[in-house]
């Protein structure tokens, strides 16, 4: 279902990645060697300037965001100062719980991979240079007393606010495209996976508000539109109205367990599992094996696998794959645990494992 929402998207949605020197990657503001050591030499000792405990006066708050850092070298300061202000205008994947692809998928629009903030999963639109190259170390100054490097960062205020604002306006048009196509449909399991995409976005779109609030004199960013809470419940509740024929792989010995296992995930998560007249059938398969000992313990292993599929038509709607690794005090135990670990994983993941089926 993403494909054909990313079809009708603002523009395909892409992960580049490569070297951090890549010309498809983004680069941060760089110092050459050479120059940073010229740079250290010609640096300030004098007395210490306003900006350095305080608002700096050529570089005042209306018109700028700053950054002011400290370092054991000029260049160390040099580069937190430039990273504080780079990280305003990078989306963190890893903290919304998402993957490269699947920000990109949820945004409607390009993504470029980005080594420059402190997770491996940072990105941001490829719009994001025009900002970046006007971020500047504007002042330095040395502190012979405390034998320390000082230095000053700074952006014009109204190319962030312009950048993220045209950010944060393309998320929520993309979430009412997404929020458009879910009422069109019939299907509640393509609304739910329409809606999670929605959630996604706004998610994403959650980032850079926070950046916005700096970049905004005002501190208000721009008002969100959309409750990322209810957008999240909209999903599940649809989740809640579909009836799932939980099912093992014909022909496995452990099919009726297995069976079993998805069942209870089903409805711990308050999901309907139906024995009859299912609109869905979630088929899964549990391969097991002890493939070794650790410490003197067995060590049990298991492959879960999941497919979702209309019962109508035989369509695959989506699937999963889970590996699980557990220690037990003999094969047999260890084997018994890996039951364990799963029946206890899809007891508590169930509801997220269909929603991310619906938004493949």
């Amino acid at each position: 279902m993403a494909r054909r929402i990313a079809a009708i998207a603002l523009a395909a949605a892409t992960i580049v990645s490569g070297c951090a020197t890549a010309p498809n990657e983004i680069a941060a503001p760089q110092t050459g060697s050479s120059a940073a050591q010229a740079a250290a030499d010609a640096i300030d000792a004098g007395p210490q300037p306003d900006w350095v405990a305080g608002a700096s006066e050529d570089y005042p708050r209306l018109h700028y965001l700053t950054s002011r850092t400290g370092g054991d070298s000029a260049e160390q300061a040099r580069q937190r100062a430039l990273a504080n202000l780079t990280d305003y205008f990078l989306i963190d994947t890893e903290a919304v719980g998402m993957t490269l692809q699947q920000a990109a998928d949820a945004a409607g629009y390009e993504l470029k991979r980005s080594h420059m903030g402190p997770s491996a999963q940072t990105v941001a639109a490829p719009e994001v240079e025009r900002v970046l190259e006007k971020i500047e170390v504007v002042e330095q100054w040395f502190d012979n007393d405390a034998n320390t490097y000082h230095a000053l960062a700074a952006v014009p205020r109204n190319t962030a606010k312009g950048y993220l604002q045209d950010q944060i306006q393309a998320l929520d048009e993309q979430t009412r495209e997404y929020m458009k196509q879910a009422r069109s449909d019939p299907d509640p399991f393509v609304q739910a996976g329409t809606i999670a995409m929605a959630w996604r976005a706004q998610q994403i779109r959650a980032q850079l508000q926070q950046s916005m609030q700096h970049a905004d004199l005002t501190g208000r960013g721009i008002k969100p539109e959309f409750n990322l809470a209810l957008i999240k419940q909209d999903a599940e509740n649809l989740l809640t109205t579909l009836q799932i024929q939980p099912a093992g792989l014909e022909g496995e010995p452990n099919a009726e367990r297995v069976a079993q296992l998805i069942r209870g995930g089903l409805l711990t998560q308050d999901l309907n599992p139906a024995a009859e007249n299912a609109d869905y059938m979630l088929r899964g398969s549990l391969e097991t094996a002890v493939i070794g000992e650790r410490n003197g313990w067995a060590v049990g292993h298991g492959t879960l696998k999941l497919v979702l599929t209309d019962k109508v038509t035989g369509r695959v709607l989506g699937s999963t794959e889970w590996q699980v690794e557990v220690p037990g005090l003999d094969e047999g135990a260890a084997i018994r645990r890996v039951y364990e670990k799963t029946e206890y994983m899809l007891k508590v993941k169930m509801r997220d494992v269909l929603m991310e089926m619906a938004m493949q």
